[in-house]
């Protein structure tokens, strides 16, 4: 009752359509349609009467959707008597004069599909379906997109397009989840995309994909009670455990097919699973069962004679196998002769190819209809710019008045705007400057702290022995150790100096190199004595001195100079100091022959507190230091170095500083 209320519904719609611009339902169309195939099963026509209606039929009479009407009429007893060639034909004819109504273009498009389906004109078929799937995206249909995306898949699949079938499969899916109401429809879409992916997956040996697709498609055809599906799909899984050599699972699933497949009229199907049991017969040289197999093969080609050309040549080829096993050479011969005649085995080839052809095709036609639309989309817009050039020259007039009035005020302004720009500029740098000097003092605080308790423990250590000794020499010897401990925190008390100075304003004036070499080496000089180091200074004629801040150059070359005596070798150790200049740059260079540093290091350097290993001396200051004494300069500073041969550590700095 209910569905007939609604055939009544689509009727009234179609009928009251009064143009091409009437919006028309594609669920309304198609149930008209459906109805159209009701009523025409109970017409009594003629072939002949159908090719003189198709032939008498005018599309120039077809001036309004409602109109469409009596085509749709006449296409429907043409699908009811299974007219294929007529319908290709009638469908041709009236596509055409469909192009204002993407619905109606859809629909003709998919029964078009439809028809060269059952020519077995695979091609033509896939270019139609291609096409209705472009106009039904567009409207939003998901349950007839997904359809449209399984049947695409399945012509793909039987081209032996496997990863296409497996694309379009995957496209079906994701689109079917669109919709909010399953029907049966949907719910078989659904069975056969899973169908699809399984097959295709089987083909590229992908098996464990293959099993999970078959076995939803099981469990799908189970839940719709369709025993035909459901033994087709075990069928499917017999063939993935055959082709993995698990021919205990195959050969039940496969008999289980095969019965089946027989009782509901499938009878390729049921041939199909007869030739796997024999592959099986034949790898297991079970030579009973594989003769008992082809009886049952030839008992049906011979009711029931094969017309999938795949199945028809895998007949023959076992047909040739079990002659040869019967001793029957001529019978086999002649066998192999049918099997290497089947022309189609070829053609199929053809088709894999023409399909992803066509496939191809059908992505440059959508990139060239997105390149049409810009196009017009551009010629409207041209249209639009005329009309908005005479506008824009009248508002440009009002807006020149108006800027000029408003860049009166703004001169009046732009002094006082300007200075609150730079005093903001000045008070944010200045904030993010000691934001920064903030966060310096905490880290240096914090290990700072750390540093210089190890060296009060390890004086207290000192002082406890002491306390307990009172032999002189060792005496002797725990004062030279608490020299050496003070020593080692008076640097680090001195390196938290540099840090705090780094911070003061820098006054640019001109300093003297080799005075500024003299005191740091005077500095150094009990370090350099106990180092036993050579330290030779050559001050180049042209570069001896530079315009900087001589307390900053200061901080580096001493930084520098104490990295280059701590990481000496024992030998004869030297260090050498010396200086050139170029058009913009100074460079100060202090090279040693000591260890090195391996290249690795280099990134790491100059960050605070850095050491290459924990039994490194040194506080990990002294490169940052010097790094940041350098760039407060706009200087730089390089590393050269090769392990056990030396480093050469280049101070870069501006000859003319801003």
């Amino acid at each position: 009752m209910i569905k007939t209320v609604l055939v009544q519904i689509a009727i009234f719609f179609l009928t009251v359509s009064t143009g091409f611009s009437q919006v028309i339902s594609f669920d309304s169309l198609n149930l008209y349609y459906q109805h159209e195939l009701k009523e025409s099963e109970k017409i009594n026509i003629t072939q002949k009467t159908l090719i003189k209606k198709v032939e008498n039929f005018s599309t120039s009479q077809i001036t309004e959707f409602s109109q469409f009407q009596n085509s749709l009429k006449l296409l429907a007893l043409l699908d009811e008597n299974k007219e294929n060639e007529l319908g290709v034909q009638f469908v041709s004819k009236i596509i055409p004069k469909s192009k204002l109504v993407d619905e109606l273009q859809a629909f003709l498009y998919y029964k078009l599909a439809q028809f060269y389906d059952r020519l077995n004109q695979p091609i033509q078929s896939l270019e139609s379906y291609l096409r209705a799937s472009s106009l039904i995206k567009e409207l939003n249909r998901p349950s007839y997109l997904a359809h449209i995306y399984y049947r695409i898949g399945i012509i793909n699949l039987n081209g032996w397009n496997n990863l296409i079938s497996i694309e379009y499969a995957e496209k079906g899916l994701n689109t079917i989840n669109e919709v909010k109401v399953f029907n049966r429809m949907d719910s078989t879409t659904l069975l056969g995309l899973y169908e699809i992916k399984g097959i295709a997956y089987r083909r590229i040996h992908k098996f464990e994909k293959s099993l999970h697709n078959i076995n939803k498609a099981v469990k799908l055809a189970s839940a719709l009670n369709d025993s035909v599906r459901l033994a087709l799909n075990n069928g499917n899984k017999a063939t993935i455990y055959y082709e993995k050599g698990d021919y205990e699972k195959a050969i039940p699933l496969l008999q289980k097919d095969f019965k089946t497949s027989i009782n509901a009229g499938e009878f390729n199907s049921g041939m199909n699973a007869l030739v796997y049991l024999s592959w099986i017969y034949i790898e297991l040289d079970n030579k009973d069962s594989l003769i008992s197999t082809f009886n049952k093969m030839q008992e049906i080609e011979g009711k029931f004679p094969i017309t999938n050309p795949k199945t028809k040549a895998e007949y023959y080829k076992v047909g040739s196998m079990v002659a040869e096993i019967n001793g029957e050479t001529a019978k086999s011969n002649q066998y192999l002769r049918e099997y290497i005649n089947q022309d189609k085995i070829r053609d199929s080839i053809n088709l894999s190819n023409d399909v992803a052809s066509l496939h191809e095709r059908h992505l440059m036609e959508q990139e060239i209809s997105k390149l049409e639309l810009l196009q017009n989309t551009n010629q409207l817009q041209a249209s639009h710019l005329k009309l908005r050039t005479a506008l824009l020259i009248i508002i440009a007039i009002t807006l020149l008045v108006v800027l000029w009035y408003v860049f009166t005020l703004r001169n009046k302004n732009k002094k006082i705007d300007k200075l609150n720009e730079m005093l903001e500029a000045k008070v944010s740098e200045r904030t993010a400057r000691l934001m920064e000097i903030n966060k310096e003092l905490d880290t240096y605080l914090y290990r700072a702290s750390h540093d210089i308790r190890r060296p009060i423990r390890t004086l207290l250590g000192l002082n406890n022995i002491a306390q307990m000794n009172t032999d002189p020499e060792e005496m002797k010897q725990l004062f030279h150790k608490v020299h050496s401990t003070a020593m080692s925190m008076d640097k680090m008390l001195f390196k938290l100096q540099m840090a705090y100075e780094l911070n003061n304003s820098h006054q640019i004036e001109k300093v003297d190199i080799e005075e500024l070499t003299k005191e740091c080496i005077d500095d150094m000089s009990l370090e350099i004595k106990e180092q036993n180091a050579n330290i030779t200074v050559n001050i180049n004629e042209k570069a001896k001195s530079v315009q900087a801040n001589k307390a900053l150059l200061r901080i580096a070359l001493d930084n520098i100079l104490e990295n280059a005596l701590l990481y000496q070798r024992e030998e004869k150790n030297e260090i050498e100091i010396f200086t050139d200049e170029g058009n913009y740059y100074f460079y100060i260079h202090v090279k040693d022959n000591g260890f090195g540093i391996p290249e690795k290091y280099f990134e790491d350097l100059f960050k605070p507190y850095f050491k290459i290993s924990n039994k490194t001396q040194g506080s990990g200051l002294g490169l940052f230091l010097a790094h940041k004494a350098i760039s407060f300069l706009a200087g730089e500073i390089s590393v050269s170095s090769t392990v056990n041969e030396g480093t050469q550590f280049t101070l870069k700095i501006p000859v003319n500083p801003k």
